[in-house]
């Protein structure tokens, strides 16, 4: 009998043990969002995806574009829940143009896993081929400017920053950063605890062929 009951208790210890661990695992980083979470439409040459083909995206590269700023090229919502449709203007250089022949005409979830409420930029590295011939050194950044750096790195500033310094390559900017500081400080505050990491989602749309 008393063997009996300590090979019960062995056992049910046992399957204790594997219980906690499968708890355990569950809490682990899922790592980075699949494919359907980051685009819902499943759409081809997504900006985080990067498995474009490099001949197809570039053979058309620059010939659409025509001027110094392309007026209103992308869309976006801040947030999961964003309602509001944000214009933003992409220079008409071959960094942006790149990033734009990434993106088709439906709508992106782009994460973003790094918020730097102090430096005021939201960031996240995409991938791509991106040329520094466009690199510059700006002392003073505004809200609403998009920045890429040489590491592959996209930044959003959603805050004017005096004495920024940086060096990168600028993309474009919304045409009214009116509100934009308190709509990203929003979307980060309710996308705490995000199963996948993200600070801040956005919702992003071509508007240019």
């Amino acid at each position: 009998m008393k063997k009996i009951i300590t090979w019960s208790m062995t056992l049910l210890l046992a399957i204790s043990m594997v219980s906690l661990m499968g708890c355990s695992s569950q809490t682990e980083d899922p790592g980075t969002p699949p494919a359907d979470v980051i685009n819902p439409d499943a759409s081809e040459g997504a900006l985080t995806d990067g498995s474009t083909d490099e001949n197809s995206k570039n053979e058309n590269s620059g010939s659409a574009y025509e001027g110094d700023v392309l007026e209103n090229a992308v869309s976006v919502r801040i947030g999961q829940d964003g309602e509001k449709d944000w214009a933003v203007s992409m220079y008409n250089n071959d960094a942006a143009i790149t990033m734009l022949d990434y993106l088709s005409d439906s709508e992106l979830l782009f994460p973003t896993y790094t918020y730097e409420e102090k430096q005021g930029f939201v960031a996240q590295d995409v991938r791509g081929n991106y040329t520094r011939n466009d690199e510059t050194t700006i002392t003073d950044v505004k809200a609403g400017e998009l920045y890429l750096f040489s590491d592959g790195q996209l930044r959003l500033y959603f805050k004017d920053m005096a004495g920024a310094d940086i060096t990168a390559t600028p993309v474009g900017y919304y045409t009214d950063a009116g509100g934009l500081t308190e709509a990203v400080q929003e979307a980060y505050e309710s996308n705490k605890g995000d199963t996948w990491g993200v600070e801040v989602y956005f919702q992003i749309r071509k508007n240019i062929e």
